[in-house]
């Protein structure tokens, strides 16, 4: 387990570099939920909470490690919390402290290119972090971005390029890099960003959230989807774990499950994986999308499709990330998207269905 108290300057100094005294109100519902969550025995979770709650209150809420940091931002923002991103810079910090990929060593260190602070630029660099499903969600961002600059360059997966620049004019998308490259094909590049932290400069409360579709499918897909308008989409396996779709006792469902097949379930003739497109224009036509979290929520929610969001029952490659159970604050409903719900299991998923129904005809009866 992660010692509770740390020399950062010491020990880990380009942790904290160009960060000030934290001076925000300590959230000790989120602490709990960050020790709640950790993949550690109850037994151990009891100890470790009376050493870390004893540290801070005697120390203050910088005796967080770089680890923990990041354990308690991800715990304020899955209870609604988006006021502070205080640790968000260690995202991609491990438990023993090691990553290649951590946010501090960009943003924080000398790089050759200046960080920009949200000031009107000519031309904006956004560096892509994450999967196909974050850079989705991060795409929500670009429109506060396009006020600011003139041009905007989202590093992303080139899969989603087509339908990011069909969606947002001036923005121009590139493969993704290293940041060390001289990007010498880009032109005069003013300043740069990594994408999860325009989360922290634009989305410090919920009410920041637009909530509304911001993807433009492809009309000429539309049309080509269009057979399959109001159905229910499934997708029922993703990095963070699966569930049995047949559990969920949905009337014909629709496929919208990369690299999984089912023979049971019917499948559009797309492919799910590389054909992004398309997989964006048939969540345009479906009536609702229910999945575990992975891409398929990001490319229905984006388009304004209702999504039914399931934790996963089965653990998967990938350890669940804390901020994306919203089921935590706000009814579980999701303020990155109009229409988006989580559920914390198959059984509250079909307890909610069973709710909904009872209400629709008592509402018939009246």
């Amino acid at each position: 387990m992660q010692d509770a108290l740390i020399d950062f300057h010491r020990q880990k100094p380009e942790l904290v570099r160009g960060l000030g005294p934290y001076r925000g109100k300590i959230n000790w519902e989120a602490l709990e939920l960050a020790v709640r969550t950790t993949p550690n025995t109850e037994l151990e979770k009891q100890i470790f909470r009376k050493r870390f709650f004893k540290a801070i209150k005697e120390h203050g809420i910088t005796a967080l490690t770089p680890w923990w940091r990041w354990h308690y931002v991800q715990a304020r923002l899955a209870l609604g919390d988006f006021s502070d991103y205080w640790g968000w810079e260690c995202r991609g910090l491990t438990e023993d402290g090691e990553s290649d990929r951590l946010s501090a060593d960009l943003f924080w260190s000398n790089t050759w290119l200046d960080k920009w602070a949200g000031v009107p630029v000519e031309r904006l660099l956004v560096i892509g972090e994450g999967g196909v499903g974050d850079a989705v969600l991060l795409a929500s961002i670009i429109p506060e971005c396009l006020i600011r600059a003139r041009e905007v360059i989202f590093e992303c997966d080139e899969r989603l390029h087509g339908l990011f620049e069909r969606s947002f004019p001036r923005l121009k998308c590139k493969p993704e890099t290293t940041f060390d490259d001289a990007r010498k094909s880009y032109g005069r590049i003013d300043a740069f960003i990594p994408a999860f932290d325009l989360m922290r400069m634009f989305r410090r409360d919920v009410r920041h959230f637009p909530g509304k579709p911001y993807l433009k499918p492809d009309p000429s897909r539309l049309a080509e989807f269009e057979k399959f308008r109001g159905r229910d989409g499934v997708a029922w396996h993703g990095r963070q774990g699966s569930i049995d779709p047949h559990a969920l006792g949905l009337v014909h469902p629709l496929s919208v499950q990369y690299k999984h097949f089912d023979r049971e379930i019917e499948q559009a003739p797309l492919d799910l994986w590389s054909d992004i497109e398309g997989i964006v224009a048939l969540c345009s036509v479906l009536g609702r999308v229910v999945t575990v979290p992975q891409s398929a929520m990001h490319f229905a929610g984006a388009v304004g499709t209702k999504v039914e969001c399931i934790e996963p029952q089965i653990q998967g490659a990938e350890g669940r990330t804390i901020w994306d159970r919203v089921h935590y604050y706000n009814d579980a409903k999701a303020p990155w998207y109009r229409d988006c719900r989580f559920f914390q299991s198959v059984a509250d998923w079909k307890k909610h269905q069973a709710a909904r129904a009872n209400d629709s005809h008592a509402g018939k009866g009246a």
